[in-house]
């Protein structure tokens, strides 16, 4: 049922954007209708027709035109992009994470002190409004993959300044979105915007993501929703690790293996309490209601969990990402007797379990290394992301969670 209702509420939120690109239309069969019904009143036959005439021609003008625009229109991926160019500038942010797919940096000094303690945390009472250049290709972009795509236009939150470094006491704000609105600037970076007749761009996707001396712009100077992605890498108690193989119609990471649980954090993973924000305390909240989600379990079979690292998803808008660790108070087999749940199978095509390497063997540089031979080509970026900074806590001593976690590697 929550899966019916939220394809109509896609359904209903894509009707709403049509009716104000077809505005014109709209004012057309208004006037074609009022010439109908007062052709049957007292007003003169004249005024009638003419009203209808009129919104028979507003309305096909306004259709010709728009469909018009719309063959005009080409969004040109950049599959090939290997964004070698930005990483090399990026070598100070922290080390770059490659999956098979895409490419990211781990911000190490944002992890450092991530790590070290409690980060505050605000929500900003205004919403992320779309900037006027995106608002006019965003509509033509959304419709097309949104007549494949498994999505919905959730509420979620994005991050609206940077992580603080060093010592810095720094508050980080969050801001309110929609994920359609994290769909047309993030998503769209991976694109280039091509209008027919043009021997250049309309909008080159890289601009959106680097400033003009072509490094990642920071989250207090960019244009985007950087809609907060959230994952767990979550444990069982015979030591395997969950993982989630996603559908080919997951906007996510299509037809790739992600984390225990993978999605957007959203404004019911900020706790009541808002005198008290942490990012820590609100990244575990989204990372572990998306594990319970996607491997249908209750609160009750998960336990401690702790972020262990934040990055940014380069080929994916530069958006922020986040992975915590979660150990759960259940077997692998029982984890893997669980039916996905209904509102979750247009995203999630199979929960597995799997064994890792020898821990002695794990090495931050090379997180694909540490899954089995057969997962590693279809990792996501966020499965390898999280298994980088993972590896990384595992070589502190001072980690809160490597005992446990070795003991049960080590079974």
């Amino acid at each position: 049922m929550l899966g019916t209702a939220r394809k109509v509420r896609t359904t209903m939120t894509m009707w709403r954007r049509s009716l104000w690109r077809y505005r014109l239309t709209t004012a057309g069969v208004s006037l074609t209708l009022f010439g109908a019904a007062t052709a049957l009143r007292d007003l003169p036959r004249p005024i009638s027709v003419a009203a209808a005439v009129a919104g028979c021609l507003v309305s096909a003008m306004d259709v010709r035109a728009n469909r018009r625009r719309a063959r005009m229109v080409r969004f040109q991926s950049r599959d090939s992009d290997t964004y070698r160019d930005v990483t090399s500038q990026s070598a100070d942010l922290g080390p770059i994470v490659e999956s098979a797919h895409d490419i990211g940096v781990l911000m190490a000094r944002e992890n450092t002190r991530l790590r070290k303690g409690p980060i505050r945390a605000e929500v900003d009472g205004s919403d992320y409004l779309l900037p006027r250049e995106l608002k006019s290709w965003s509509f033509d972009f959304l419709a097309r993959r949104a007549r494949t795509a498994a999505m919905h236009n959730g509420p979620v939150l994005g991050l609206a300044t940077d992580l603080p470094t060093e010592e810095d006491e720094a508050t980080v704000m969050l801001r309110r979105a929609r994920y359609f609105d994290f769909y047309g600037s993030n998503l769209l970076a991976p694109f280039d915007v091509w209008e027919a007749g043009r021997r250049m761009p309309t909008l080159r996707g890289r601009d959106l993501i680097l400033d003009r001396h072509g490094r990642l712009r920071t989250f207090k100077r960019s244009r985007l929703a950087n809609t907060v992605g959230v994952s767990t890498l979550a444990f069982t108690t015979d030591g395997q690790l969950l993982l989630v193989a996603q559908t080919k119609d997951n906007v996510g990471s299509p037809g790739l293996i992600a984390p225990s649980g993978s999605g957007a954090l959203e404004p019911r993973d900020v706790p009541r309490d808002h005198s008290r924000l942490t990012v820590e305390e609100i990244i575990v909240n989204g990372a572990v209601r998306e594990l319970q989600e996607e491997c249908n379990l209750k609160p009750g079979e998960v336990g401690e969990s702790r972020v262990v690292g934040h990055g940014r998803w380069i080929s994916r808008g530069a958006m922020p990402e986040f992975c915590a660790v979660t150990l759960l108070k259940l077997t692998s087999d029982q984890a893997l007797d669980r039916a996905i749940r209904r509102v979750e199978r247009p995203y999630v095509d199979e929960v597995m379990a799997v064994n890792l390497a020898p821990l002695a063997q794990w090495d931050p540089g090379r997180p694909l290394d540490i899954l089995p031979d057969d997962a590693r080509h279809a990792a996501s970026w966020p499965l390898a992301f999280g298994l980088a900074c993972l590896a990384e806590c595992m070589n502190d001593e001072s980690w809160p969670l490597r005992k446990e976690i070795g003991a049960l590697l080590d079974q």
